[in-house]
């Protein structure tokens, strides 16, 4: 079986659910999600194995368990741009009906690929900076990091072992990014932290994606100054 959606990406919109969808192979698939609906946090990205079958021309059984644990059923029309989805989250069967559709970045055209994936990255570090260090919630690093984790921070090993330790013990932290930009598979942000180090410190994080996922990670730290103390009378952030 040939595929006609190998190597294309769509937009599966099943109303408050909206996902953009890549077919990278007949066995393998990524997705972010536009709009979760409460279901599923924004900007949330995988790569799935997929069990793909063609029931007939232009239509294809889709189905592939995430991470999570949740699984998913299509069907998908593509003939007639439309998608029957069973989705199940902890237990909960969801049923949709929707439409398939081709989007503009399947087409190479460098300016507006570059430009969508800054987008997508920066709303990947924001959901996972938010759901590890602000909600604890260590399955975060299940969906947004993966290994090899490459560390360049000077007091942390490689690897994201010890993120599971570390977090649990967090007194007090928040992580309040001040700017973000981000440029290929790089996102950049200079944030106030407070619960890291004995007092609040102003760190410039960078981190650098693939497929989705936080694999590299650098960091300069400095202790909080406030105006008044500093040579130039200006903020740090």
């Amino acid at each position: 079986m040939t595929a006609p959606m190998i190597g294309k990406t769509y937009t599966f919109d099943m109303g408050w659910l909206k996902v953009r969808f890549t077919f990278d192979s007949e066995s393998k698939g990524s997705f972010v999600v536009e709009e979760g609906g409460g279901l599923t946090p924004n900007g949330h990205a995988e790569t799935v194995a997929l069990d793909l079958k063609e029931i007939r021309d232009g239509v294809f059984m889709n189905s592939w368990t995430e991470a999570s644990g949740a699984t998913v059923t299509h069907v998908e029309d593509f003939t007639n741009s439309t998608l029957y989805s069973n989705v199940t989250v902890d237990g909960t069967l969801y049923n949709f009906v929707g439409t398939i559709t081709e989007v503009a970045s399947a087409i190479p055209d460098t300016t507006v690929t570059e430009d969508d994936q800054a987008k997508r990255n920066t709303q990947i570090v924001l959901t996972a900076m938010r759901e590890l260090f602000a909600e604890k919630d260590l399955t975060a690093l299940e969906r947004y990091w993966a290994e090899p984790y490459v560390q360049h921070s000077p007091q942390l090993p490689d690897g994201l072992d010890t993120l599971r330790s570390a977090v649990p013990g967090l007194q007090g932290f928040s992580w309040e990014p001040q700017r973000i930009a981000a440029q290929g598979d790089l996102v950049f942000t200079h944030s106030i932290v407070h619960g890291w180090a004995a007092g609040p410190v102003v760190i410039v994080d960078i981190y650098r994606l693939e497929n989705g996922r936080i694999v590299e990670h650098w960091d300069v730290v400095q202790d909080l100054t406030p105006p008044a103390s500093t040579a130039s009378g200006n903020p740090m952030v």
